[in-house]
């Protein structure tokens, strides 16, 4: 494993917070993890939403170059049944240090010149910036509910579309009784 050593002073805790947005005290202990050495490393950890809900939590947390991977391996590599599982463990298990990685990232080319001198990075203008640049994207929870539920009514349509066609599935579920048949 590859690790590289940060070019200047330690991330602070308001520079995570501001940057990460909602849900920071659950990152800062797992990014301080990935920076225990001294070196940045590759550590493991487990996330539940990145496991589950993929290309969707990437972009909720604005990693828009990982999304972009998740979708094209998700469409390359097929809807099979063990694919899926496994591409969800792997989500999984680099979901924290990829954030980590862009988040270190993002703050290091945020802090003005100053701070890598030893001037103080807390400074309010500079946490505004990077609360601008990290946080989370609120319309991704929007978009992905509205997804699902189309897919649905078009599962519905679908279904019952395919249920008139297809004579032995009339059978199977006849229309029910009344006025209207």
């Amino acid at each position: 494993m590859e690790s590289y050593i940060p070019s200047s002073s330690p991330l602070a805790a308001e520079e995570l917070t501001a940057y990460i947005g909602p849900k920071a005290e659950r990152y800062r202990p797992r990014f301080e993890r990935f920076t225990r050495t001294g070196t940045t490393r590759f550590e493991f950890s487990w996330n539940n939403p990145a496991a589950f809900a993929g290309m969707w939590w990437y972009l909720y947390r604005k990693m828009y170059g990982w999304a972009l991977v998740d979708f094209a391996l998700s469409v390359l590599l097929g809807w099979t049944f063990f694919v899926p599982i496994l591409w969800g463990v792997a989500r999984a298990v680099t979901g924290d240090y990829l954030y980590f990685l862009q988040a270190d990232r993002k703050i290091r080319e945020a802090r003005p010149i100053s701070s890598s001198f030893g001037a103080p990075v807390a400074n309010p203008a500079h946490l505004a910036r990077l609360a601008a640049e990290g946080g989370v994207n609120a319309w991704v929870p929007r978009v992905a509910v509205a997804g699902v539920v189309l897919l649905i009514l078009l599962a519905i349509l679908f279904l019952g579309t395919l249920r008139d066609m297809v004579p032995p599935l009339r059978e199977l579920w006849p229309d029910p009784p009344g006025r209207w048949t």
